[in-house]
């Protein structure tokens, strides 16, 4: 793995591990669904104003071929996600979608050709472990409904790891993500818009308005971006292990900006959780060395 994929790796996981304290503060104040209106429509600006000055580069895109890929994220994703979380807490959320890089694993043979060893399987259990220790295991409360849309949640993310995976040999990252934050503005303001309360002057609340531009920019472009980066670089399943370190982020976000304490339990997750994204990786390396 390069030094590249790997800062974007860690990159994505510290962006998105903080995601969490600031759409709490949103959610305060405007419902699930219209806070991701806010958040699409700040990233579909910002992302033009990116192919305005050239950052990104845009060819010609065959939009139908891309769209399966944006509607299982962030479309379908978020909406599982958000419906999932409103029947669970959010530990027992963050356990469930700890989970994918286990699908990405089971799948990307099927899918994407690519081998996945019985050591890096060990690895992602691994990782899974951690994240289990870290939120709790007395965090599941068992409701069937929630765990399903959770685990429609991370199917969507599992097929968007695949599609993302196999679009890279077509299309550059830059094309993918503008694809992905175009559909989720004009899909979620389109919700939005018929929920009859469309009215963007929440938005310009401080909290919401802070969230918004961080979420938008930051953990939609930005992140959306390393992740579509570094499936054009390493396997699917290389790439999802990452996702896990969040928790680890999150975790450290909490006590130093909300003076949560750190257990003793968290900092055995945590190294459950570095050791997984170190095997799994460490093993991806190995299987290629061994196929020149």
């Amino acid at each position: 793995m390069s030094i590249k994929v790997l800062i974007s790796g860690l990159l994505m996981s510290l962006i998105f591990g903080m995601s969490f304290l600031f759409t709490k503060n949103a959610l305060d104040y405007v419902n699930p669904f219209q806070f991701l209106a806010y958040r699409f429509f700040i990233s579909f600006i910002f992302t033009n104003f990116l192919i305005l000055i050239k950052v990104f580069k845009i060819r010609k895109i065959n939009f139908i071929k891309l769209l399966p890929l944006a509607i299982f994220q962030p479309v379908l994703y978020f909406i599982f996600e958000n419906f999932g979380v409103s029947y669970l807490n959010v530990s027992e959320a963050g356990i469930i979608i700890s989970s994918i890089p286990v699908f990405v694993a089971i799948f990307s043979p099927i899918f994407l050709k690519e081998k996945t060893n019985k050591f890096q399987f060990l690895f992602i259990f691994c990782s899974l472990i951690g994240v289990i220790l870290i939120m709790g295991v007395n965090s599941l409360s068992g409701n069937f409904k929630g765990i399903l849309l959770m685990f429609f949640a991370v199917i969507s993310a599992t097929a968007y790891n695949m599609i993302s995976r196999k679009m890279s040999l077509s299309y550059t990252p830059q094309e993918t993500t503008y694809i992905m934050m175009s559909v989720g503005a004009l899909v979620f303001n389109t919700i939005f818009l018929f929920s009859g309360n469309f009215n963007y002057s929440e938005l310009f609340i401080k909290p919401v308005f802070i969230s918004a531009i961080y979420l938008g920019i930051f953990s939609s472009t930005l992140t959306f971006f390393l992740i579509n980066y570094m499936l054009s670089k390493v396997t699917a399943v290389q790439s999802s292990i990452f996702a896990n370190i969040t928790t680890v982020v999150s975790v450290l976000a909490g006590a130093i900006f909300r003076n949560e304490s750190i257990k003793l339990y968290h900092l055995i997750g945590m190294l459950f959780i570095i050791a997984g994204v170190t095997g799994v990786n460490y093993f991806s390396n190995k299987i290629k060395k061994q196929a020149l």
